[in-house]
């Protein structure tokens, strides 16, 4: 990994971090309430708290990765350090409408499953076995939790 890769990474990571506590720091002013009775502030503090550690997720594996001298750079396949990734944002968005315009018509459960094989194919290299397990445990998860847990009305299966 190069030095300009490098602190490009660990800047990205910083942002990221800095994001995530500026939001937990605001979201830290309205009242938090309890976690059986959230006030407005708890899911932003929650959030916010998640951003920041997954910033500091991205710093760790930087330097995990700058610490590994027998693999090539981060960035082969592609034709310079500045290239965008546009077929992985492209398939990531498209997922997400794809899911937006699933989630109403054939349930919460399928339009998940859609969502993760579609935006899968952003990453050159895939494991089908893997997107198909990814797939079905959020599928699992996301319906136990937003569903049955928190009442979301929305059907697992079929139209609403």
């Amino acid at each position: 990994m190069t030095i300009h890769t490098s602190v490009r990474e660990y800047s990205a990571a910083a942002v990221v971090v800095a994001f995530g506590v500026g939001l937990a720091s605001v979201s830290a002013t309205y009242p938090l309430g309890s976690m059986f009775r959230p006030g407005p502030g708890f899911v932003p503090l929650g959030i916010g708290c998640l951003i920041a550690l997954l910033g500091l997720v991205i710093a760790a594996e930087t330097w995990v990765g700058s610490r590994r001298t027998d693999e090539g750079p981060a960035d082969e396949g592609m034709s310079g350090p500045d290239v965008f990734a546009w077929r992985s944002a492209l398939s990531v968005a498209i997922g997400m409408v794809a899911f937006a315009a699933l989630v109403d018509r054939a349930g919460y459960v399928p339009a998940t499953i859609a969502l993760v094989f579609i935006s899968s194919l952003g990453e050159a290299r895939r494991n089908w076995w893997a997107v198909g397990f990814v797939a079905a445990f959020m599928a699992l998860f996301g319906s136990l939790l937003f569903i049955w847990g928190l009442g979301l009305p929305v059907n697992t299966i079929g139209p609403r």
